[in-house]
């Protein structure tokens, strides 16, 4: 699969400066066989000759850096290209139909913002064009688009509306193949990690459970002073910081496949903050529940624990002053909706576009896998997460897991 989104990535690059270069011939040759000539017009082809060299040097920089700044020049540029031929040529009904279809170019481009803008600039501009021409001395010179102003007008409004059209469509469908790309990569991550994890866990927990027998011994010792026994106590506590590394390696290596039961979800949920409070209070901070629905779900204990625990945990560290975690749950259509809340530092863009990746942590001795469990076992249920922050206002995660369904 990742070798066909690979191709088509690349097929689609290679019509795009296949389409570049055909528009950058037909600028070259439509100005080398324009009807206006310097002597008669030198401000008119003073402006198309600064429009089109602008056009071709922001689509070679565009295919050469692939930024997206001479990109919106491109489209910038060919949409002041395409108005200004309505203006220099009135007796050429084609440049109307130009006119119109400007807004193609961002779809073609996939440039949103672009697309917006050109087709907002097209649905003022157009009609507004043809009412004034309409109903002034333009008329004698715009002839046919005085001719019939008002089919005029419903033609071009229709060509915009048939654009919007185009444009949700492709828009989604780049979007659905990003969606799918992005959750490609994932599952390769997961599946490297995990294969890491099964090599060097097992290799790694026995001789540190060793380690961590002798310390404890010498912990017992009555004869250690201070400064010994300071030492021996940052030795266990570092010993089973890293417990918690492999645990966290294990989850991923070798999930929990078996015992899925049929969970009040409401109920765990009670049971998991009541599990936390005392670390929430340490750091004053309290639990909001809010249980819209009586919710029942079929996956293993130990996972949902998994999840809420990591979530609401990471919630709760991400909190510098008192407040309140917030979780929320009711049912949308066949998935039970779990929303947990917090009102922490936040995240930004670039943030929240990594989040779940393989040992990516904002935390200083985090590992970086256990949202990354999160995320797997979430998807293994056939469920998704979803997650909306701003800086310095919080955190929002939404959980959608399947609903119980009871056979009759």
């Amino acid at each position: 699969m990742l070798k066909n989104y690979q191709y088509y990535q690349n097929k689609h690059r290679f019509i795009l400066k296949a389409f570049m270069a055909m528009i950058s011939f037909l600028l070259l040759v439509g100005i080398s066989v324009s009807p206006i000539s310097w002597k008669d017009n030198p401000y008119e082809m003073t402006l198309q000759v600064i429009l089109i060299s602008g056009m071709i040097i922001s689509l070679l920089f565009f295919l050469k850096t692939e930024v997206n700044f001479y990109k919106t020049l491109f489209i910038f540029l060919i949409t002041v290209y395409l108005y200004s031929k309505f203006l220099i040529f009135p007796d050429t009904a084609i440049m109307l139909s130009l006119f119109a279809i400007a807004p193609l170019f961002p779809i073609f481009l996939f440039d949103k913002i672009g697309f917006y803008v050109v087709a907002t600039l097209n649905i003022i501009l157009g009609p507004a064009s043809i009412m004034i021409i309409s109903k002034t001395d333009l008329q004698y010179t715009y002839e046919y688009v005085a001719l019939d102003s008002f089919g005029n007008t419903l033609n071009f409004i229709a060509i915009q509306i048939i654009l919007v059209f185009v444009f949700i469509g492709t828009n989604n469908r780049m979007e659905s193949t990003n969606a799918f790309h992005k959750e490609i990569q994932q599952a390769k991550q997961l599946n490297s990690v995990g294969q890491l994890a099964a090599t060097i866990a097992h290799e790694i927990r026995n001789p540190i459970t060793v380690v961590k027998g002798f310390a404890q011994l010498l912990d017992q010792e009555k004869e250690l002073n201070e400064t010994e026994k300071f030492y021996v106590q940052t030795m266990l506590t570092e010993l089973e910081y890293t417990q918690v590394i492999i645990n966290d390696y294990l989850s991923l290596a070798k999930p929990h496949t078996d015992n899925v039961q049929v969970i009040p979800l409401n109920y765990e949920i009670q049971k998991i903050s009541d599990l936390l409070t005392s670390f929430a209070n340490n750091r004053n901070i309290g639990f909001l529940l809010d249980f819209r629905d009586d919710l029942h779900i079929n996956m293993n204990p130990i996972e949902l624990k998994q999840i809420l625990v990591n979530i609401m945990k990471n919630g709760i560290e991400s909190m510098n002053k008192p407040g309140f975690i917030k979780v929320e749950t009711e049912q949308e259509r066949t998935m039970a909706k779990i929303r947990i809340t917090d009102t922490g530092i936040g995240l930004s863009k670039e943030q929240l576009e990594i989040l779940g990746t393989p040992f990516y942590s904002l935390k200083d001795r985090g590992t970086g896998i256990g949202l990354t469990v999160c995320y797997s076992i979430v998807q293994k249920y056939k469920g998704k997460i979803v997650v909306q922050s701003e800086v310095n206002r919080g955190t929002s995660f939404t959980i959608y897991l399947p609903l119980y369904k009871k056979i009759d």
